[in-house]
């Protein structure tokens, strides 16, 4: 049975990283060719992959990006410039490889999924990569209504869940994405609910929204937060009120991840607001979660702030889709090969002093 309960309890047994692991890395880092820590966040990439994945780190070949792709019902009230069958269109973009998504993930040789987990419309061709998972189409409209009931939201965690689970079997490594017209706004208002910051600093743009759209984007998001009175809700319950389908499924992949002991990486603002919901469920999963790319919708300030994380790609993108994450990826292995590959002091001069 998939209810709360069950997934409180599924969570709680995901284990803390390997801190000796950690250790033992951090000593080795230490005894490297360089002054102590000027490799930065390379170094900090070595610790955090050692703890997951333990030590001696070996390298993450196999890599595995998921789009979640799924509309908002909120669209109806004028939040996004952008019209509601372009998730479709964009999603089988992608999987053709002439989106950004398809195209980097191409160029790193990088497999990309994209999974519908509740688009208005339907991709009318088939793909080996498009996973069929729709609970519905579309959410209905949170300034009317709850965006979903329960047991949807509890099935799109699940779905998550799941296709990490069954991923890890082939893969080392994973990112994620997301794909939905009005996702911002369903974004920004789980955004506002967990951390009651003000709406000035939580909202952007989205799509490109003028200044009007803008203020009636906040307008809503207030107005359906405090009706339902999602600040005093548990993530389950908040999701339900005012999330999405693609949301509750990345917070789910989260949770997948640190229960398989994976390594996920984390872009820009609608992710890393499901990433703040799947930490919010359980402290652990940050240590599995590795922060990218920095968006440049304002709200992702307040998330790393919550969670005193850092990122270290800025590239004034704000795309979506988990652009940011996959370029990252070249950077790890960069990581991975330094610690395995860099010599020591006395390794060097034994090898060049004559």
């Amino acid at each position: 049975m998939k209810d709360k309960k069950s997934l409180y309890n599924l969570i709680n047994n995901i284990e803390s990283i390997d801190k000796v692991a950690i250790k033992k890395a951090q000593n080795e880092l230490d005894r490297k060719m360089k002054p102590k820590n000027s490799l930065g966040v390379l170094e900090e990439i070595c610790k955090k992959v050692a703890g997951i994945y333990g030590y001696p780190v070996n390298r993450l070949n196999r890599k595995c990006h998921i789009v979640a792709a799924a509309d908002n019902g909120v669209i109806e009230e004028g939040v996004s410039s952008c019209p509601l069958e372009y998730t479709s269109i964009v999603s089988e973009a992608m999987l053709n490889k002439i989106a950004a998504i398809g195209i980097f993930t191409s160029t790193l040789g990088i497999e990309l999924n994209v999974v519908d987990v509740g688009m208005k419309t339907d991709i009318p061709r088939d793909y080996p990569n498009l996973i069929h998972k729709k609970i519905k189409r579309g959410t209905n409209n949170f300034y009317k209504e709850k965006a979903m009931s329960t047991d949807e939201c509890l099935q799109a965690i699940y779905i998550g869940i799941e296709l990490i689970n069954e991923k890890s079997k082939e893969f080392d490594i994973f990112s994620n994405g997301e794909m939905g017209i009005a996702n911002t706004t369903t974004s920004s208002a789980l955004l506002y609910s967990v951390t009651k910051k003000s709406i000035d600093d939580i909202v952007g743009r989205g799509g490109g929204l003028s200044d009007e759209g803008l203020n009636k984007k906040k307008r809503i998001i207030i107005e359906s937060c405090e009706k339902y009175n999602t600040f005093s809700m548990d993530v389950v319950d908040m999701l339900s009120a005012v999330g999405g389908f693609d949301l509750a499924c990345m917070v789910g992949m989260y949770i997948g991840v640190a229960l398989n002991k994976k390594l996920m990486l984390v872009d820009g603002f609608i992710s890393s607001v499901a990433a703040l919901l799947a930490c919010e469920m359980n402290k652990n999963i940050q240590d599995y979660l590795l922060f990218t790319h920095k968006s440049e919708e304002p709200g992702v300030n307040i998330i790393l702030e919550h969670l005193k994380e850092k990122t270290f790609l800025q590239m004034n993108m704000r795309l979506g889709e988990g652009t940011g994450a996959v370029l990252a990826y070249p950077i790890i292995d960069c990581a991975i090969g330094m610690i395995n590959g860099m010599k020591s002091p006395d390794e060097v001069y034994k090898l060049f002093k004559d």
